[in-house]
């Protein structure tokens, strides 16, 4: 075991995650899915994917549902780690993680101030209320410090832009798409999604080929 300790601190952060994710694969095997002996592993393998920047949604839903089955494993700490799960699976948007961690918490992690305001942060999200959403995760730390957070979300915020509108005004944009460092900041954003600068406006087009996803977006924000 040592051994293996030594290797894997000269490890680079890849290579470090695909063997996590390896011993996770092979650990929720059948019903070791649910061995309480592994809850230790799997919240070691969550903080490591929130320090650099990872995602094993199979592996922290696990974690939810070990609390679920187990509740005797449930600590004082363990909504913390709720928070983590939580804020990883919203980060994933438009895919449904979110939804299914969420359906795995006791209703006193629901109840939780903090899991309130992760669920009001994934709702402004889901309803394209996007100005709100940047002014309230700047109140809560957890967000901000949340590496790659802000980019997720950005990300997601692109990819309704451009299932919504043709042409959004440059003002507008720059609403949506939240704090940035300067201009050049932004015209990267419109750079990385080949979108076009005319004037005040800015040409995002459509998805066509994701008609279905579009038609559902649009009711939410409406």
């Amino acid at each position: 075991n040592n051994l293996i300790e030594v290797i894997t601190m000269v490890m680079d952060p890849v290579s470090q995650f695909e063997q996590m994710k390896e011993e996770a694969f092979y650990s929720m095997e059948g019903l070791g899915r649910l061995n309480p002996e592994k809850l230790d592993f799997y919240i070691e393998y969550l903080k490591f994917q929130v320090e650099h920047g990872f995602y094993d949604g199979s592996a922290n839903l696990n974690i939810l549902k070990l609390y679920q089955f187990s509740p005797d494993l449930v600590t004082r700490s363990s909504v913390d780690i709720v928070h983590l799960v939580l804020i990883k699976a919203l980060m994933r948007l438009p895919e449904s993680d979110y939804v299914f961690c969420r359906a795995q918490l006791s209703q006193d992690m629901i109840d939780d101030q903090l899991t309130k305001k992760i669920d009001e942060v994934a709702t402004l999200l889901e309803t394209c209320q996007f100005s709100v959403f940047w002014n309230v995760i700047q109140e809560e730390k957890i967000f901000m410090d949340m590496t790659g957070f802000v980019e997720s979300a950005r990300k997601f915020i692109c990819h309704v832009i451009q299932l919504t509108y043709k042409n959004v005004e440059e003002d507008f944009l720059m609403q949506m798409l939240g704090p940035v460092a300067d201009k050049d900041e932004f015209m990267k954003i419109i750079a990385n999604n080949n979108w076009e600068l005319n004037g005040d406006s800015v040409f995002v087009g459509h998805k066509e080929e994701n008609g279905r996803a579009k038609r559902k977006l649009l009711r939410k924000c409406q």
